[in-house]
């Protein structure tokens, strides 16, 4: 009888293979005369949908919520079902002993115990571990092989894995069918997904809200015989002035005046080397540097791995590599300096051992060690290839240089009583940064800069006063989130939680989502609208706005938007891996969850159809839609909250449309538009402006003196976009979603009368146009009438015949 070997991927599988010089590959297994060796495809088995336990849950309604089958089963992945029934063939023999070498973790044991569940085997005194985080190298699959235990001691991991895949299923597929059920549209909940959509909801909320404040800063450049350096007034630990005079009574003190260095502090410092690559920080840096998506990124790491074979498997949230690896480093490191002389000039030796915990640390490994490369690429790769294999080869070779060195100088200047500070910076040694053509990047947002050429100062040394100058700056909100802003947060949201225990488990491995799923969670949001991606940045839309803001409105429901829901949950997961906690109690306890939100979501009342939703009330935050009149806040009821925020619908003889007020509820203004008037009747161009006034929010018109486009007939009436001829029309240059989705035109052929750009810009300016003759009517008689723009029942203005006594559409 023959030993199973089950791996999670081919490329495992053949590592194993390679260890054990097994030559006999078979279709979907490589077979010896001891082992059988396989693999999976990442998993092979899912849960059951609803519709396969019952048909009553096929249809989405609220009458047959919450879905909570008695007991959960599987079925196969349509595409890796062909592999599935490999296994089970395999199993079929009836194999002597069956090793799990899946990754070594919670996500690695799922994926064998489902198929082994599935497939029917049922022999756990068969069932053996194979564990390691190591490279696997020959010697390392060998010693593992010698080293295994039964499978049983892992069964913990294996009940927290299924309680999480359990816990994602019953909270999506409740969730999601009863916010969709409730909100009239299609939403899917998750309870990763959904923290981090709170996250970037939560970012743009805090930047339209953010109130910029001004603030001073007195710069002061000072002299003496051993040259010149700038200062910057402090007081205490602040820097900023909050009046302008207060500045100015400063700096008219020390103006021309000589003062005194006060101190001088020298101090040398050691910088390490960066850890090496787990797939979040590379997304993160590839984002930084190439404005690369983290999804893109992973797919080039990933091809470098499978197709090129010149990078570790990429998938890691580990920042090292294990102490059975420094030979193969070694190795690596002989491979890679002979092509890359230049990174790998100043190596020490004497790093590339265990004694370099930085590197080599068996306790800070997970699933798999660190991103590292293992040779140069064969032939040619593409320029998105070579940006991220250079990325982790420098990263790579900086590991084993020797730290870098560096002076930092404080200078503390006094004038008049009043203190002026200099930072300075100077490289000694470069050390690993030798590696790196660019230099350190400077610190974001501050005010105070690091010069690396200062004159040598000391104590006592004169200071004259040569130059003042006052900087006016303004406060600044938070900013806006780029991929690898929001990678950085969902690696480490601790600061978004309340209580030392929960912030522990953030300062561990443990995040929102994991490596292999982070990209996956950005892009969902994409693809389902929650939100855009604008160039760099990630912004929640209104509907991802929507959804949170409603599931806040709950008391049980809303934990899903707080990342400290996620934590709670992962330590009780964390618990059931040590073995400490009951898988069966967390599901109670999730079940109980699930059935509290379908009573939250059964509960709500007057809810507004999508379409009618035109943005978030700047008092209450509930949905602003368009009443009989006017526009107003959803919540206006009192056992709403009695929420009295209105809009008028004419503003200064022009109608809003609700596309102007949804532009001035998210941006706090919009324009110019043309179209209003002057108390004298008189049209004139306009921004309107939503300004919050003595307690309340209003609606106010500025004049505007923008000029049209050079190729422009004309401002939109709609949204003060630019008026470009097109083959069929004269529309809105805003005509594309991320510029607005504005769908003014005015069409070339009006009854079969060609509209000429003069009749165009004469109706854009006046409103309407001179009489003009020549139109059909259906039933091919000739009329004349003049074009008038008229607003539609939404406010769009829309362009109809003027005739002597009435109007009708064009």
């Amino acid at each position: 009888m023959k030993t199973l070997i089950i791996t999670e991927k081919p490329s495992v599988a053949a590592d194993f293979a390679k260890a054990l010089k097994a030559g006999g590959k078979r279709n979907g297994y490589i077979e010896t005369d001891k082992y059988l060796i396989t693999w999976a495809v990442g998993h092979l088995v899912t849960l059951f949908e609803p519709e396969d336990y019952d048909a009553k849950w096929k249809k989405w309604n609220m009458n047959t919520l919450p879905v909570t089958p008695d007991k959960f089963r599987y079925k196969p992945i349509p595409d890796t079902q062909k592999q599935l029934t490999v296994i089970k063939t395999l199993l079929d023999r009836n194999p002597e002993k069956i090793v799990i070498a899946t990754d070594a973790g919670r996500e690695g044991e799922v994926i064998a115990r489902t198929i082994l569940e599935y497939t029917g085997f049922n022999y756990p005194d068969r069932m053996y571990r194979f564990w390691t985080s190591q490279a696997l190298t020959p010697q390392v699959v060998l010693e593992g092989l010698n080293e295994l235990k039964p499978a049983s001691e892992y069964d913990r991991l294996w009940r927290a894995g299924r309680s999480r895949q359990i816990a994602d299923w019953l909270i999506g597929m409740n969730c999601s069918r009863a916010a969709t059920i409730k909100l009239k549209d299609l939403f899917s909940v998750g309870r990763v997904q959904t923290a981090v959509l709170a996250l970037l909801v939560d970012r743009r909320r805090e930047r339209e809200n953010f109130k910029p404040e001004p603030y001073w800063i007195l710069r002061a450049v000072f002299i003496n015989d051993s040259g010149t350096w700038t200062g910057t007034w402090f007081h205490g630990g602040d820097i900023r002035f909050k009046t302008e005079q207060e500045t100015r009574t400063v700096r008219d003190r020390v103006d021309g005046k000589t003062g005194s260095v006060l101190s001088v502090k020298n101090q040398k410092k050691n910088q390490p080397p960066p850890f090496l690559y787990s797939l979040t920080d590379l997304q993160r840096d590839a984002n930084i540097r190439f404005g690369f998506s983290a999804r893109l990124t992973l797919d080039i790491a990933q091809a470098l791995y499978e197709k090129h074979k010149c990078l570790s498997y990429p998938r890691t949230d580990s920042k090292v590599l294990g102490t059975k690896n420094v030979d193969p480093v070694k190795s690596i490191i002989g491979k890679l300096s002979a092509v890359y002389p230049d990174y790998f000039a100043n190596v020490q030796p004497k790093l590339i051992s265990v004694s370099n915990k930085r590197v080599f640390n068996d306790a800070g490994l997970t699933d798999h060690h660190a991103i590292i490369p293992l040779r140069p690429p064969p032939g040619k790769i593409s320029r998105n290839e070579h940006n991220i294999y250079t990325l982790v080869l420098k990263r790579f070779a900086a590991a084993f240089h020797p730290d870098c060195r560096f002076e930092q100088t404080e200078i503390i200047t006094e004038v008049e009583q009043e203190k002026f500070r200099t930072k300075g910076k100077r490289i000694l040694k470069p050390g690993w940064r030798a590696v790196y053509d660019d230099p350190e990047p400077s610190k974001e947002g501050g005010d105070e800069a690091e010069p690396e050429n200062l004159p040598r100062l000391a104590g006592g040394d004169p200071a004259e006063t040569q130059e003042t100058r006052i900087e006016q700056k303004k406060t600044t909100p938070p900013p806006a989130y780029t991929e690898a802003l929001l990678l950085k947060d969902m690696t480490n949201p601790g600061k978004y939680v309340a209580g030392n225990e929960l912030k522990t488990i953030y300062r561990g491995e443990t995040g929102l989502g994991t490596q292999a799923t982070r990209s996956q969670i950005i892009e969902t949001l994409l693809s389902r609208q929650y939100a855009e991606r604008i160039k760099k940045i990630l912004k929640a839309t209104d509907k991802g706005r929507l959804l949170i803001d409603t599931l806040r409105r709950f008391n049980v429901t809303g934990n899903l938007t707080s990342p400290e829901e996620t934590a709670r949950w992962e330590m009780e997961l964390n618990r059931i891996a040590q073995g400490q906690g009951s898988g069966d109690n967390f599901l109670r306890n999730i079940e109980s969850f699930v059935e509290q939100s379908v009573k939250e979501f059964a509960g709500m009342k007057n809810m507004v159809p999508r379409n009618d939703r035109l943005g978030s009330c700047p008092v209450c935050g509930g949905e602003v839609i368009r009443g009989k009149r006017d526009y107003g806040c959803s919540n206006w009821k009192t056992e709403n909250g009695g929420c009295r925020f209105v809009m008028r619908r004419e503003i200064s003889g022009k109608i809003l449309s609700p596309h102007m007020i949804s532009t001035l509820l998210q941006k706090r203004e919009a324009g110019p538009l043309p179209g209003f008037k002057d108390s004298e009747g008189r049209n004139y161009t306009g921004i309107l402006k939503l300004v919050e006034q003595d307690g309340g929010w209003t609606v106010q018109v500025e004049k505007s003196n923008k000029n049209p486009a050079e190729n422009s007939l004309g401002l939109c009436p709609a949204c003060g976009g630019d008026i470009i001829e097109t083959p069929k029309a004269y529309g809105c240059a805003n005509w594309r979603e991320e510029n607005g989705g504005c769908k003014f035109a005015v069409w070339k052929t009006i009854a079969k009368k060609k509209i000429s750009k003069k009749i165009a810009k004469q109706l854009l300016t006046h409103g309407i146009s001179d009489k003009i003759d020549g139109f059909v009517s259906k039933k091919k008689t000739n009329f004349s009438a003049r074009l008038k723009l008229q607003p539609d029942e939404s406010g769009i203005p829309e362009t109809v015949f003027e005739f002597d006594n009435s109007s009708r559409r064009g």
